[in-house]
């Protein structure tokens, strides 16, 4: 076993860290509460954004004392940070060149160009850039989002010239909008090679997904065949990568991917599908180990409901007794009642509770999760 060093705080992560017998180490994004630190044999809580830059050299010595072996990231926002580490320490694992690569979408795309594989049309917005110039390149309507963010942050459809004027700034990524079902691929790579797939079908962008995701054969192998394509041309060798595609009706067209687990409860969701503890590959992985063989088929379907009402003042929650009673749930939770202020959603990762499902068949899942949403019901005050 290893001294192990986990960036990012996700419970599941750097317990399945301890189960397996590691001397685990924890870099939380600020205050971590002392219930936690019991098993850790160390820990640090320097914020994130204090070392986007670069580590500190408090943060550095503290790691030379915990002498480490293996840096985890465990969080989209943790990724470059364990990178640097790796490079401070001259560690194995993903370097600190492919997490920038893939940490901006513009170069993330101009990258896949190199490689051929089938992106949406993109543009880097400059100064020179008019509301014309934009709508001649892309057409209407556009997509424009922020190089370096992720879960759908930031991201605005601009259907018109007005808006493009009003929301395209320098700096920010234009795309062409997409007409097409979005999907991601989740992977699991040992020494280069791809050793297991998971495709999440995204029901509603933000609210709903469900997996294994339910397409034809040729569809699945073509998605899996650009996957892989995109894990190979930017060289990432072990972990576990997240990519978002658009199913266009001329294909497959990749949109993104991130070398890291997904949010969104999807480790929960293969873990429910498919029948093993996601979490424990991702550490096998990430610590020079070889998984057992993973299963290629799902055993069950699962699924995640998202909740958010849009923002306001809760008036009256409902339906959460009949929810309990459905065998077919196996996690719910709801941060709200009466009272509670709701933000607006800004993020896929913005939601007041969510409901985790799973069942044999398709159909039955997809029956349950629409009495779950016939039900459960959140009124907001007017």
């Amino acid at each position: 076993m290893a001294n192990v060093l986990i960036v990012g705080k996700r419970g599941r992560c750097y317990r399945a860290a301890l189960r397996m017998g590691h001397t685990v180490f924890l870099w939380s994004d600020g205050p971590l509460h002392e219930s936690r630190k019991e098993k850790l044999a160390g820990w640090i809580e320097t914020p994130f954004k204090s070392c986007e830059k670069q580590l500190l050299t408090t943060d550095i010595e503290a790691i030379e004392e915990f002498n480490i072996e293996f840096v985890i990231a465990a969080t989209e926002s943790s990724v470059d940070i364990a990178a640097m580490i790796r490079k401070q320490f001259k560690l194995t694992g993903t370097p600190l060149k492919t997490t920038n690569l893939l940490h901006n979408k513009n170069e993330m795309k101009l990258e896949a160009l190199k490689h051929n594989i089938p992106i949406t049309k993109f543009h880097l917005i400059s100064d020179q850039d008019t509301p014309e110039i934009l709508a001649a390149k892309l057409g209407l309507p556009l997509v424009v989002k922020p190089v370096a963010e992720s879960g759908a942050r930031g991201v605005m459809v601009l259907n018109n010239l007005d808006e493009i004027k009003l929301h395209a700034k320098p700096g920010l990524l234009a795309e062409a909008f997409v007409d097409g079902t979005e999907v991601s691929v989740e992977t699991f790579i040992h020494n280069g090679v791809p050793i297991f797939h998971n495709i999440t079908e995204y029901l509603h962008q933000w609210k709903k997904s469900i997996v294994p995701a339910a397409f034809e054969a040729e569809l699945l192998e073509n998605i899996i065949n650009i996957n892989d394509r995109v894990i190979a041309g930017f060289g990432v060798k072990n972990g576990m990568t997240h990519a978002e595609f658009y199913l266009t009706k001329n294909g497959p067209v990749f949109g993104e991917m991130a070398v890291r687990p997904p949010g969104g409860y999807y480790m929960e969701l293969i873990e429910y599908a498919y029948g093993f503890n996601p979490w424990k590959t991702y550490v096998e992985l990430e610590t020079a180990a070889t998984p057992k063989p993973l299963p290629v088929k799902a055993k069950k379907f699962s699924c995640v409901f998202m909740i958010h009402p849009g923002a306001g003042i809760v008036d009256e929650v409902s339906g959460i007794a009949l929810l309990k009673e459905l065998k077919e749930v196996k996690q719910f939770k709801c941060k709200v009642e009466p009272g509670t202020l709701v933000g607006e959603r800004d993020s896929t990762s913005s939601e007041v509770g969510h409901v985790l499902m799973s069942a044999d068949t398709r159909e039955a899942l997809l029956e349950k999760l629409k009495i779950v949403e016939n039900n459960l019901v959140i009124k907001m005050k007017q």
